[in-house]
């Protein structure tokens, strides 16, 4: 089937912003730009899709490190703190989410977010802070 006069003089227009499409055929932008913004967006769509399960684990370990540091100042001047886990859960955090986990010598385990460690004992918890390598100011 041959293509009707109209079908042959419909011009291409551009996939990101509609504007008429110049040059040779099956071109699909009108220019760079257009062609860069196009597949920004279908990378970021395809990310926040991949994602969709991160950003609860991602916000609460924020929450959980933003939740130490408020303590920074009381652990850098003792051997560590001890707080009841119920006090610590009321102010959002959940000893679950952590960047690190290692048992120590003692064979107790340990969780981290960054510089900070906690280690639960049955309702209480034990947090120490330890300077190091996620200290902005050293």
């Amino acid at each position: 089937m041959e293509p009707t006069s109209a079908q042959k003089q419909e011009k291409p227009t551009c996939n990101y912003c509609g504007k008429q499409v110049y040059g040779r055929e099956g071109k699909k932008y009108c220019n760079v730009d257009c062609k860069n913004n196009f597949n920004s967006r279908i990378r970021s769509e395809l990310r926040s899709k991949e994602n969709e399960f991160f950003p609860k684990a991602f916000s609460q370990i924020k929450l959980n490190y933003r939740i130490l540091h408020t303590y920074k100042e009381q652990l850098e001047q003792g051997n560590g703190l001890y707080m009841e886990i119920k006090e610590l859960e009321d102010l959002g955090f959940d000893p679950d989410f952590c960047t690190n986990a290692y048992i120590d010598y003692r064979e107790k385990l340990w969780k981290s977010c960054n510089n900070y460690y906690w280690q639960d004992q049955g309702g209480t918890i034990r947090i120490k802070y330890i300077q190091g390598r996620f200290d902005r100011h050293q």
